[in-house]
């Protein structure tokens, strides 16, 4: 069984915290993502002396700090806790007490809210591993080129060549820089296959 949360007694600035919070993503979002009731919500943010789950409290904080809250004492854990009372829930809370799968059902519904407020970012890692296998696959065929009609060309029997002129169309390939742009290919599937059969 799964340790109990801690939770910590509603002070101000826990409520300062979790309205922020809930403006910003809705009650309906929030409630969801964060696995509870918004009654539940209603009650802690309008009541005196109720506690609340530590990890309502980091998901609130966590939802501030993305949406790039100045005030620390709504997007920092440690100070939007200070001076509150923390203490070990009891086993018989009706709301806050949840299975171990219903644990894991918010846990991932917390990790595709971030993963999604993420991709915002300036980059996206799938883009950039495409980009980089695209880079490899035509360093590959260059390679082939340049080094079939220098090496492999003369080891076939047939004349060398760079593959360039200095005048346009600057392009002057021999049977050479064919053979090595099939060299090129034939290295270019074995890397393709490697890059999405094995590595991924």
């Amino acid at each position: 069984m799964n340790s109990p949360d801690l939770e910590a007694q509603a002070t101000p600035r826990i409520k300062d915290a979790l309205n922020a919070a809930i403006r910003r993503t809705g009650n309906e979002e929030f409630a969801k993502i964060s696995g509870t009731e918004t009654s539940t919500l209603d009650r802690i943010l309008q009541s005196e002396g109720e506690f609340v789950p530590i990890a309502i409290i980091t998901l609130a904080c966590q939802v501030n700090r993305s949406y790039g809250d100045p005030e620390l004492a709504r997007s920092s854990i440690s100070e939007c806790l200070k001076g509150a009372i923390l203490r070990l829930p009891h086993q018989g809370n009706d709301e806050e007490t949840t299975t171990p799968a219903d644990s894991s059902t918010q846990r991932s519904r917390r990790a595709q809210f971030f993963k999604v407020g993420n991709r915002a970012g300036l980059y996206d890692p799938t883009a950039l591993r495409i980009i980089g296998f695209s880079v490899n696959l035509f360093t590959f065929l260059v390679l082939g080129y340049f080094l079939g009609g220098i090496v492999l060309g003369p080891l076939f029997g047939f004349g060398s060549c760079v593959g360039v002129v200095a005048t346009s169309p600057w392009i002057a390939p021999c049977a050479g820089s064919g053979i090595g742009l099939v060299f090129g290919s034939v290295i270019g599937l074995g890397y393709t296959y490697y890059y999405f059969v094995k590595k991924l």
